[in-house]
């Protein structure tokens, strides 16, 4: 009987759980949410949902709080989750995608880049190791927070962690390989689209950051007749990812990845900070293991170094090996403009981080507000 269970059910995962409701190989589905409000009816609707595909799984939901950590391990004692699916964070930025800001402060805030937020991503995930570590219960998690980051971060403080992330570098990989098959008419089995990138290939395009490519078409290479740059930005029309369902993409590729750890057959496919690495990479996943794919003749440290260097586009100078994340020069001037100034996140003070973000947060919004 296979146990998933979902950490976080807001916007990400709430389409996690539709998709896992409807998903053959998995028997019971596990929900915790920190606030009261909504989850068990999103829960009861998925139970819903998956009865009309004819599924007769088992569904709980539990209020917990990552901040415990002590309850968390208790249940977490009790549910025994073959794999953990977590996309709780402390709180979203979004409302900055929309909002009628004045456009120096937008352009500040896109140079403090999506890192800036890091602190509200990488404290939930890190309470979830710890509580997984007092358990003493073996699992795989899949994290969909910003896990070209916070997977490094968190294998290189604890020595373990997230075996996988979700969307980011799979996403571009989807895109291509989409258009790919409407370019060639063949079915996605006849191509193979290998791609070693990062979050910050989707935010700031192909043109710019580091990435490795190759694209072989019924065994062939045609990686030379493709334009990656203009595919990711334009194929096939400009995605406003402000306002569109775009969580859906990611928690697809969670469950897809969450589902591969639990089954036997290998899925070859896209991870976002495999077992702690860097970025994003082609890999299979199978039985609870993630294996690195990549197209010969590049290597593993070749692939490594092209995401470290990639990761500066989103801010990242480096991750020490106690898991502090040290924000590159250029980012920390305009992080100091709009009133953050540190250097680097640590693990030592990451509630009292976010708890300065939320402020930074408050701050922005009303500034947001009185324009509007």
């Amino acid at each position: 009987m296979s146990t998933v269970l979902l950490v976080g059910v807001g916007d990400l995962g709430g389409w996690a759980l539709e998709f896992l409701a409807r998903s053959p190989g998995i028997d019971r589905i596990v929900t915790t949410k920190r606030s009261p409000w909504g989850a068990a009816s999103r829960v009861d609707l998925a139970m819903l949902g998956s009865a009309f595909q004819g599924h007769h799984k088992r569904f709980d939901h539990y209020q917990a709080d990552l901040a415990d950590e002590e309850d968390m391990a208790r249940l977490l004692g009790e549910v025994r989750p073959d794999v953990i699916i977590h996309s709780a964070t402390v709180q979203s930025p979004r409302v900055f995608m929309n909002a009628d800001i004045d456009e120096g402060l937008r352009a500040t805030i896109r140079a403090a880049t999506f890192s800036l937020w890091l602190p509200w991503h990488l404290l939930p995930a890190s309470r979830l190791v710890r509580a997984v570590d007092r358990a003493g219960i073996e699992t795989a998690i899949v994290n969909t927070c910003f896990p070209d980051v916070v997977n490094q971060a968190l294998w290189s403080h604890f020595g373990h962690g997230p075996i996988a992330g979700a969307g980011n570098v799979e996403v571009s990989a989807a895109t291509v390989l989409r258009y790919a098959m409407e370019a060639t008419g063949l079915p996605a089995a006849a191509i193979q689209v290998s791609l070693v990138g990062s979050h910050a290939l989707m935010a700031y395009g192909a043109a710019r950051v580091p990435h490795h490519l190759r694209i072989e078409v019924e065994g062939r290479d045609v990686t030379p007749e493709y334009d990656l740059a203009s595919i990711l930005s334009s194929w096939p029309s400009r995605i406003d990812w402000g306002r569109t369902g775009w969580f859906s993409l990611f928690g697809a590729s969670a469950v897809k990845n969450a589902l591969a750890l639990v089954g036997s057959e290998p899925v070859r496919t896209h991870v976002s900070g495999p077992m702690g690495l860097p970025g994003g990479y082609p890999a299979v996943v199978s039985a609870g293991r993630v294996d690195l794919d990549l197209p010969a003749p590049l290597t593993r440290d070749e692939a490594v170094a092209i995401n470290n260097e990639a990761a500066r586009f989103d801010a990242i100078e480096r991750v020490e090996d106690d898991g502090t994340v040290v924000y590159t020069h250029e980012a920390l001037g305009a992080m100091e403009d709009l009133g953050y100034r540190y250097e680097a996140v640590e693990f030592d003070d990451l509630a009292d981080r976010c708890r300065t973000l939320q402020d930074l947060y408050r701050h922005l919004v009303i500034r947001s507000d009185i324009r509007a």
